[in-house]
């Protein structure tokens, strides 16, 4: 027997061999040029359900040396239209004749685009890129785009040709000189169409190739609950910052999309003291926020501030430097993914110093060649200005033009400034610079504290004319404002450039941006991480408003010292309608949504968002567990004096009132004193009216889940999964965001399963 398979195991070894040589001829038979071999990997978004503005991340591998790549961005469809002129050989006359070259039709229908996000010019490479000497790979990092191309004529598309028949040319037909344009949206699918140039081994010249293999489509920016019924009578409202936005989008569906049952909460996307002044009014059932009832201007509404995740402030980098190189030693600017190492005094003098004259005492000098800022990061030496070292403080600093001074964020009162400043204040270089107004005159705040600031726009003293921080209104516009710098393709990006943003780690995760590491207390720097956010959290202490603060983090050395806890503050007193009615169905959903929040709902946040640690996971679940233990008389009775508070403002023990002072690093909420001339006035409120609150209402109406790696290979089982999914997530849901085990009945079906599996 084992003489018959050694004689079946040589026959079928002889027999591969053969069949082997049948299909790969020897090398003396080759006499095709070597094909060009690559492949190209895609990271950051969704490219299938992308938005507007999504970062892109495309990698093109295995090319050989001194490969170059560029990319266009062209419809899906690429028109087949065009005219070429030559001599016939018989008549010896000219004719037309079709033009199918690929490189003549991407250059013809491949036009810039007018992006709708930016509202500025979508730009592409304006040259083609060398592969990288470091990876052997050419990198490209961009976002999606959705727009219109800039209308334009095609000279040789009939259609869209300005040329007029004649007996030379008879085949133009466009009298009336329409042009060519398209769009790249959710009805218009769009490709980013590589170039790729280089010259395969054992070819004798090089080869060009165009891809068409990333297509994608884009949707306007914007939060979107998919898969669930809508808002229903159950629905609770919730007003938050954008930055938690797509977090309440995950637990959202995480709760009605396997049923599509109505949606738990409606969001209402809102700065921090307006959510807060809604939630005390009744306007909202419940607010984030991530600094407690600090930026409150009233507190009537007795409420449990529930931890549900960890974030922190961060000052991000968005931009380009030339820390690459290609194969042939030219310099290569990459997309800044380094943590750069900012101390103290280098923030302090970038807030409070105006961002004129970079190359001299603006920012207050750190972007000038040889500072310590300048010395301590090799990214930022490595940045020499568009066309003259001169030039680079300018490029590190985001001084492009004579109306952008580099350092941008979100305008109203937030937690982001609150935390930043707080730890800022008492230092000798968190003072203001010298600033004169429009007319030449020196303004009062010249050399004096800034204190604690809860608006960024105080840090340029009132007047337009100091550019310590341009703050915009919500995260579209502050996106809009670093666009370029974003797209690194500008003729200022040439060798290097940046812009700053101060922001927290969810935006600035879910964008691409690179926040700087900071000083950790032990003489070195740390960036915010999972890991250093949550060590962060190990000295969470209670704040006098129930809340959570972080304190003492800035001398722990694994902690990032800007964390702070983002809480969903909801009402102790049950839920009531304008008769002072309980509403039990709102009630309901608004206890399984914090079950979710504070138990499954972890593992489900939005980019950035850092799940809480076990110590304060129990103390979030032991704060809900005391919403709506109130009685709904406390609440009807809430509800009439928080539409007409006291005169005197918010009573005992209530947060709001003028935030200022130095906190001394403890975080929002300690209530010290004001101490500086920057510090904010009592925040007034304005209260959403109905109109306003119904048409934030109006917003959410569909979200989608990306994909995850690997979904592909299971499409064909996905009906037999949706079959089990209606068997068990129902229950199963239930139970879970409960917090509660299982029922036996499951755990059965789950057990035989498994035993069917391992026979399978």
């Amino acid at each position: 027997m084992n003489g018959l398979r050694r004689v079946v195991l040589v026959f079928a070894s002889g027999l591969l061999a053969v069949l082997g040589l049948a299909v790969v001829p020897s090398a003396s038979a080759q006499t095709t040029t070597p094909p060009l071999t690559y492949t190209v990997q895609t990271s950051g978004a969704d490219l299938a359900h992308a938005q507007d503005g999504d970062p892109l991340h495309i990698t093109v591998s295995g090319l050989p040396a001194d490969a170059t790549a560029t990319f266009y961005v062209c419809p899906a469809q690429l028109r087949d239209s065009l005219l070429k002129s030559q001599l016939d050989p018989v008549t010896k006359k000219l004719v037309w004749v079709p033009d199918p070259s690929l490189a003549n039709r991407v250059n013809a229908y491949c036009g810039s685009f007018n992006d709708e996000l930016s509202g500025a010019p979508f730009q592409t490479p304006r040259s083609e890129r060398g592969r990288s000497a470091l990876t052997q790979s050419v990198v490209f990092d961009t976002y999606v785009p959705r727009g219109t191309s800039a209308p334009k004529n095609v000279s040789f598309d009939p259609e869209f040709t300005t040329l007029n028949p004649s007996a030379t040319i008879p085949w133009p037909a466009n009298p009336d000189k329409k042009q060519y344009s398209y769009t790249c949206d959710d009805a218009h699918p769009c490709t980013m169409m590589l170039k790729l140039t280089g010259k395969p081994a054992g070819a004798t010249a090089a080869q060009t190739v165009y891809d068409s293999s990333i297509s994608f489509t884009a949707s306007p920016p914007g939060l979107k609950i998919q898969g669930c019924g809508g808002v229903g009578a159950g629905t609770v409202t919730a007003s938050m910052p954008e930055r938690f936005g797509r977090t309440a989008v995950a637990w959202n569906q995480l709760l009605c999309a396997p049923t599509k049952a109505a949606q738990p909460a409606n969001i209402l996307a809102e700065t921090e003291d307006t959510g807060l002044t809604s939630f005390d009014k009744g306007d909202s059932d419940v607010v984030f926020t991530g600094s407690g009832g600090a930026l409150a201007a009233q507190d009537v509404r007795a409420r449990s501030y529930v931890p549900v995740a960890l974030n922190a402030t961060v000052l991000a980098a968005v931009g380009w430097t030339p820390t690459d190189r290609s194969d042939s030693g030219a310099a290569l600017v990459a997309r800044l993914a380094s943590n750069l190492r900012f101390s103290w005094d280098d923030v302090a003098n970038m807030l409070s110093k105006g961002g004129e004259l970079p190359d001299a005492g603006g920012r207050g000098g750190i972007f000038t060649n040889g500072s310590a800022l300048v010395t301590r990061n090799p990214a930022l030496a490595a940045i020499s200005g568009p066309t003259s070292p001169v030039q680079a403080p300018d490029a590190r600093a985001g001084h492009s033009d004579s109306t952008f001074y580099g350092v941008t964020g979100e305008s109203g009162p937030g937690s982001v400034p609150l935390a930043l400043s707080g730890k800022l204040a008492g230092l000798p270089a968190w003072t203001y610079g010298n600033f004169r107004s429009p007319q030449g005159d020196p303004l009062a705040g010249n050399g004096k504290p800034v204190g604690v600031v809860s608006d960024l726009n105080t840090l340029n003293l009132g007047d337009d004319g100091v550019h310590n921080v341009d703050a915009k209104t919500g995260r579209i516009n502050v996106r809009k404002q670093v666009s370029n710098t974003t797209l690194g393709t500008g003729i200022e990006c040439t060798n290097g450039c940046l812009n700053w943003v101060v922001t927290d780690l969810a935006t600035a995760t879910e964008y691409g941006w690179t926040p700087v590491a900071l000083p950790n207390g032990k003489g070195g720097y740390i960036a915010p991480t999972p890991a250093t956010l949550q060590a962060a959290a190990a000295h969470a202490k209670p704040a006098k408003d129930g809340s959570l603060e972080i304190t003492g983090a800035a001398d722990d050395p694994n902690a990032y010292p800007l964390t702070f806890v983002e809480s969903m503050a909801a009402p102790v007193n049950p839920l009531v309608d304008a008769s002072c009615a309980p509403e039990k169905a709102k009630q309901d959903q608004l206890a399984t949504f914090l079950k979710a929040a504070t138990n499954g709902g972890q593992n489900g946040m939005g980019p950035g968002m850092v799940a809480l640690t076990p110590d304060l996971l129990s103390a979030a679940q032991d704060a809900a567990t005391k919403v709506g233990t109130g009685t709904a008389a406390s609440a009807c009775h809430e509800q009439q004096e928080a539409q007409n508070p006291a005169a005197d403002g918010p009573g005992p023990g209530a947060s709001g009132g003028p935030v200022g002072g130095d906190l001394g690093g403890n975080g929002p909420g300690s209530g010290a004193s004001a101490t500086g001339p920057a510090q904010d006035a009592a925040l007034t409120m304005k209260a959403p009216t109905a109109a306003s609150v119904q048409a934030a209402r109006n917003l959410a109406d569909g979200v989608r889940i990306p994909l995850f790696p690997g979904a592909g290979a299971l499409a064909a089982l996905i009906p037999l999964l949706a079959l089990v999914a209606l068997v068990l997530l129902p229950s199963s849901t239930g139970y879970l965001t409960a917090g509660k085990p299982l029922p036996p009945w499951v755990n059965r079906f789950a057990r035989r399963l498994r035993t069917l599996r391992g026979r399978a």
